[in-house]
């Protein structure tokens, strides 16, 4: 993990077509999400950005660290509480990714929602791990700024 991961690139943080929705095709649905594959979709600086501020939170919380390859986003569908919401999820590897998704298994998690400001995106991290009945959320601002224990919906 990089002690100063980039903060952009030259890419696009996500790259989405029209409506915000990926080129590729969804690989599992629920009645609230759809999810998608990461590759493709979350640029390699973007990745490498929120996977190291989760780790800098996963040591906070002392709950494994996660390296970034077993990952993919969701996207609220219109029965969900925030339709078009998108969310990166990580998980230490892909079995588990895999029972989260597939399986509604997902004994600890974390995910990175993209929370519009204006002309902005705020992070706003949430990590979990039931068997501790750990709960922990953190704000990161475009400019990198962080508010802990809370989310960014409540930050200006």
């Amino acid at each position: 993990m990089l002690a100063r991961p980039p903060q952009s690139g030259k890419e696009p943080m996500l790259l989405l077509g029209p409506k915000n929705r990926p080129y590729t095709e969804a690989i599992a649905h629920t009645i609230k999400l759809e999810y998608f594959e990461c590759e493709g979709i979350v640029a390699p600086w973007f990745r490498e950005l929120v996977v190291a501020e989760m780790n800098y939170f996963a040591e906070l919380n002392e709950i494994p660290f996660v390296k970034g390859d077993a990952c993919v986003v969701s996207i609220g569908t219109a029965k969900s509480l925030t339709p078009g919401r998108i969310s990166i999820h990580l998980y230490t590897n892909n079995q588990r990714l895999t029972a989260c998704v597939r399986n509604e298994q997902c004994p600890v998690f974390r995910s990175i929602t993209l929370i519009p400001k204006g002309e902005v995106l705020y992070r706003s991290y949430f990590l979990s791990d039931m068997s501790r009945k750990l709960i922990a959320q953190h704000c990161v601002t475009d400019k990198g700024k962080l508010h802990s224990d809370t989310t960014c919906y409540t930050v200006d």
